[in-house]
Parts: C-alpha cells; sequence; structure tokens
C-alpha cells in the first residue's frame, strides 16, 4: 500500500510546535504537542450583506434593476409622495447618478440587461401596461409591447433575449412571453400563477421562484416549458433577485424581511440577512455570491420608501487577524504614527509616567520599538501624514503643557531629529491627518477649544493653506490616505459619535458610505480606495475593538482587535497595520499587527 511519501513525493515533516511554512494542506507533525497538524486559510462560512452608496430617490414597488453588483441600473417604481415615475440611476459600485428617465412612467415594471443595454417592460402606466422600452446606455426608446399587458411580473435575461414570466393583469397570471430583439412571442405558461415573484436566468434557462399568492415554489424554464424544482425555504412576494439558475438569489420581501436565500441549482439555502429589512425592493446581481439589493419599503420607518442599497459578497472571503507585535518602550495614548507595519514610527501623546503629553518617538522594525530623537515640542493628540515613511513624516497640532495649550506647531521628521517648520493656521486637537511625505500632507477636523473644526488645511512642505471644508465638523476621526486622495471616518461631533465617512478628492469632500459601527477616537490605516478603521470609543461610551474593512464604497466587519482601546497610534495598509498604545482602560504598550489574511491550524485526532 502506497505511504504518505509515495502520495506526495515527501515524508511527514517533524517540527517543535506549529510549522508555520506549511503549504496549504501539507501534514505535519508537532513534536512539542505530540499530534499531527496541517495548515488552511481561514475565509469566511457565510456571506455578508455590505452597506453602500444610498440611491438619489428613494422609491419602492417592484421597480426595474438590471446589472452586476458593481455596475446596475434601477428605472421606474413608486414615490412617496410623488407616486409612479419613470426615474433611472447608473450605479458604478460606488454612486449612484441620475441618468435619462423613461418614457412611461411606471411602478411594478420589472428588467434585465446590463447597465448599458437594458430592458425595461410591464407595469402600471396607470392600468396594466405592457409597455416595452429599450436602454442604450443614454436614452430609452420604446420598442413592441408584451402581449399581454401586466404589473408586478419578473423577467430574466438580455436586452435582446428576454423572459417574462407572471405578473398581475389584472388577476394573476402564469403566461410566459420571449423576447427576441424586436418582438414578444407566448411560450409555455408557468405551472403555478402569480405575481411579485422573482427571476433568474436567461431567456433560455431561467428560474421562477416564490410571489403571490404567497408561495416558495420554485420553477425552471428549459427552453420549452418549466419544471417544478425545490422550494425556497420562506414564502415570500415582492423580493430583490437575480442571477443565473444554477446561482441565484433572493433577498428581502413581503412580510418586510430581510432574509436572504441561495439556489444553487438544486436547492435553496438561507444564507446572512440583509442589514435593513424592506419589501418591494430592487436586486441584482451576476450569481449568487456578488449581488445587489437597492431600494424598497421598510415599515415601521419613517418614511417608510428608502434609497438604501446593500452589496452582497458570498462566502470564501479571506478573514484577517489581529496578533501581538512589540511592545512601546513609554506606555501612552493620544499617540501619532507614521510608516508601515514592519517600519514605523510612534511620537508624542499622553504618558501616565509623567503625567502630562510627552515628546518621546520611537522607531518600530517589525518586531521591536527602538527610542530615537524626542520631538522639540512635547504633546499630544497630534495629526499625522499617516502613511508617511518612517523616514521622512510630519507631525502637527496637538496639546502641550503648560495647561492645556492648543498648538499649531508642524514638526518635520527626517529620519533622526525633528525640525519646527511652518505653522497650522488654526491651532488644534484630536484631528485627522493624511499624506505620503514631510512635503505633502492634508490636516482636518479636531477641536481649537472653542468647539469642533470642519477646517481643511494642505501642506505643500512650507507653508499650510486652507482648503474645501469637511461637511460634518468632528474630532477623534478615523483617517487614512494622501493629500491629494483621503479619508475621514467616524469621529465625535459634540455629544455623540459619528459614523460618517467623507472622501477627498484634492479640492473638496464628498459624503460616502457610512462605517457601520459609529465610533471616535479610533484608528486608521490604507489609502483612500482601500482602508481600515478600528478600535475607538462607541455610544455608550465604551472602548472598542471592532475592525472594518473598506473597499471604495462601503465598510465590512472584520476580525476584532485582541484588546478593545481607543486613542491608540495607526499606520500601515489594508492588508497589513499597526495599532500601538492607547486606552484599554489605562494607557498601554501594546501593539497589534493585522494581517488581511490569516491561517487555521487544524489538528487531527483519532
Amino acid at each position: 500500500m502506497a505511504d504518505y511519501k509515495d502520495i506526495h513525493g515527501t515524508t511527514v515533516r517533524n517540527n517543535d510546535g506549529v510549522l508555520t511554512s506549511a503549504k496549504t494542506g501539507e501534514l505535519f507533525y508537532d513534536s512539542t504537542n505530540r499530534n499531527f497538524s496541517y495548515r488552511f486559510p481561514n475565509i469566511t462560512s457565510a456571506g455578508a450583506w455590505r452597506t453602500a452608496a444610498n440611491m438619489n430617490t428613494a422609491r419602492a414597488y417592484n421597480f426595474g434593476t438590471a446589472g452586476i453588483k458593481t455596475a446596475a441600473l434601477n428605472f421606474g417604481g413608486n414615490l412617496d409622495p410623488g407616486g409612479r415615475t419613470g426615474k433611472t440611476e447608473s450605479y458604478d459600485g460606488s454612486t449612484w447618478t441620475e441618468v435619462a428617465d423613461l418614457n412611461d412612467t411606471r411602478y411594478g415594471n420589472d428588467g434585465a440587461g446590463t447597465y448599458t443595454a437594458a430592458i425595461a417592460m410591464g407595469g402600471n402606466a396607470p392600468g396594466f401596461t405592457g409597455n416595452t422600452e429599450i436602454w442604450d446606455g443614454s436614452s430609452w426608446t420604446e420598442v413592441g409591447n408584451l402581449n399581454t399587458g401586466r404589473s408586478r411580473l419578473a423577467c430574466a435575461g438580455t436586452s435582446t433575449a428576454t423572459i417574462a414570466m407572471g405578473g398581475r393583469a389584472p388577476s394573476v397570471t402564469a403566461v410566459a412571453e420571449t423576447w427576441n430583439g424586436s418582438a414578444w412571442t407566448e411560450v409555455g405558461d408557468l405551472n403555478t400563477a402569480r405575481s411579485q415573484l422573482g427571476g433568474a436566468g436567461t431567456s433560455t434557462d431561467a428560474l421562477g421562484f416564490a410571489g403571490s399568492p404567497e408561495t416558495g415554489a420554485t420553477e425552471q424554464w428549459n427552453g420549452s416549458a418549466w419544471t417544478e424544482v425545490a422550494d425556497i425555504n420562506t414564502a415570500r412576494i415582492a423580493m430583490g433577485s437575480g442571477g443565473t439558475s444554477t446561482s441565484a438569489f433572493a433577498a428581502g420581501g413581503e412580510p418586510k424581511t430581510g432574509k436572504t436565500e441561495l439556489w444553487n441549482g438544486t436547492s435553496w439555502s438561507e444564507d446572512t440577512d440583509l442589514n435593513v429589512a424592506r419589501q418591494t425592493l430592487g436586486g441584482t446581481g451576476a450569481n449568487n455570491t456578488a449581488a445587489l439589493a437597492c431600494g424598497g419599503d421598510a415599515p415601521g420607518q419613517s418614511p417608510s420608501y428608502i434609497a438604501a442599497t446593500e452589496e452582497f459578497t458570498g462566502a470564501g472571503q479571506p478573514i484577517g487577524a489581529w496578533s501581538a507585535g512589540g511592545n512601546l518602550n513609554t506606555s501612552r495614548e493620544n499617540i501619532a504614527g507614521s510608516g508601515i507595519y514592519t517600519a514605523a514610527l510612534g511620537f508624542g501623546g499622553y504618558a501616565p509616567s509623567a503625567s502630562a503629553p510627552v515628546g518621546n518617538t520611537e522607531q518600530y522594525n517589525g518586531s521591536s520599538w527602538t527610542e530615537v530623537a524626542d520631538l522639540t515640542t512635547a504633546r499630544a493628540s497630534m495629526g499625522s501624514a499617516i502613511n508617511a515613511p518612517y523616514t521622512a513624516t510630519l507631525g502637527f497640532g496637538g496639546i502641550s503643557p503648560p495647561g492645556a495649550n492648543y498648538r499649531n506647531l508642524t514638526e518635520t521628521w527626517d529620519g533622526s531629529s525633528w525640525t519646527e517648520v511652518g505653522d497650522l493656521n488654526t491651532a488644534r486637537i484630536v484631528l485627522g491627518g493624511a499624506g505620503s511625505s514631510n512635503t505633502a500632507a492634508l490636516a482636518f477636523g479636531g477641536n481649537d477649544g472653542s468647539g469642533l473644526k470642519d477646517e481643511t488645511e494642505l501642506w505643500n512642505g512650507s507653508a499650510w493653506t486652507e482648503v474645501g471644508d469637511l461637511n460634518t465638523a468632528r474630532k477623534g476621526l478615523g483617517d487614512a490616505g494622501t493629500s491629494t486622495a483621503a479619508l475621514a471616518f467616524g469621529g465625535e461631533t459634540g455629544t455623540a459619535v459619528t459614523g460618517a465617512n467623507e472622501s477627498w478628492n484634492g479640492s473638496a469632500w464628498t459624503e460616502t458610505g457610512d462605517l457601520n459601527t459609529a465610533r471616535g477616537e479610533l484608528g486608521g490605516a490604507g489609502l483612500q480606495p482601500a482602508a481600515l478603521a478600528f478600535g475607538g470609543r462607541n455610544h455608550s461610551d465604551t472602548k472598542d475593538a471592532e475592525t472594518e474593512k473598506w473597499n471604495g464604497s462601503s465598510w465590512t466587519e472584520d476580525s476584532d482587535l485582541s484588546s478593545a482601546r481607543r486613542s491608540m497610534g495607526s499606520c500601515g495598509t489594508s492588508a497589513n497595520a499597526l495599532a500601538f498604545g492607547g486606552n484599554t482602560g489605562s494607557p498601554t504598550t501594546a501593539t497589534e499587527e493585522w494581517s488581511g489574511s490569516s491561517v487555521l491550524t487544524k489538528v487531527l485526532t483519532d
């Protein structure tokens, strides 16, 4: 019989402890713990919905949606107030943009295709209509009508090859029709007549599922006939849906729910709920691992018609992890930082050993901190050029003794010493900072002693210039990015904390997707398209350990810090970051290193 070496070409390696260099699935013997083990990537076991940018116009009541998660189109629907609409919006994965309206205002319509080539059909305009329109990327054109005018139908396919199924005309119908790019043709009826159903697939290989009267029935179309297959687990109507005949999703629906189910070609399985339960929403997606849900009616909210958008990513995504790094030499909070996780600088902060702000500067080499030259002026609660290298960074603002002396001082670090340079125009503390060098930085927000600030200043290597203000004045905010492309997220707005997130384009701030957990005094790392937020202080004034990842349009929760903390130093990227110092109940020296992916060890047992 073949042994392990015959099969894998090598013997089982013997190691004193876990063999961290083992390849995925490679068996090794841990001689310390006397067991056989192997290592494998740590990935998500379920999908997740993340909050994305709101539509410009809240709407509900079965409007059409086409495209994929990062490139979608929605059209028609009902406004409250306002009634039927022809409004059309295009989604690029980060923002919705209003484009040309449908020719016919309607609700209860559906649609298919892409965000540059879509089809809209049916609806109530008023009365049951068969009107069909084609979108070419810039405008809608009326084409041949459905043979059976109807509302609250479902469809699947493209702008040139579509199947429309079910609906109300005015009674519930089982009629199905296919579109060939120029005309509709009646084909085989659904087995179960229904309206407000979900649809997925193509004109020759489609699914129809759930619907009214309330049912969980699922049917599959093979190009000539419908066949009943496995029911959805939760019967419902008016859900968001999309995908293919072998990889589909259903999300939300009536009675109001956030339930999400995924179809794998033979059965439905429940997955992670929408963050906002809703009904009569829009939905689209390429498959059951990448989907979009938008708008809808959320009874109980005021107003109940919403513009909320959520993006779904399926299971199998890497899970990050925090691990212990070398401790700072001096425990402190409200410390500033810059650099990367293997070459970082931490400076200033409040040290209980001194009962005051300090000028201590420490350099990190990936395993330990070394004390180097102090700041010229000891202070805490500074901003920094967070993405500048540890050999050429900038520290600005902050508070220093005697008393509460709010500073506008700026100091530049050249790798061996600090030098005072041009002052900020506005002295302030607990401000945000961004920048990639000691000659290009951004300072924003904070507190000047009289109140919260929204001012932003740009550093050019010799002087600060006031530029466009933040939309939300705040202090204790998280930061990431450079002087021309930054993020400002979270913070404190008087007596409350916020999850507000703003993106800087070099001249102005734009509000974008909020953090899932509002908090202040948090850490940040990364760049504008890919950032990390961690720790902080939440609504209940409790220290937070949560970590969230930013993908350029929305935040997703990931693995927590090992120790909840606020007012820490931070730097690095979204894939490899550093959190150091801060307050975990008292000022700390603890450092944690973030890896955007992690590995698990499985011990084999008898």
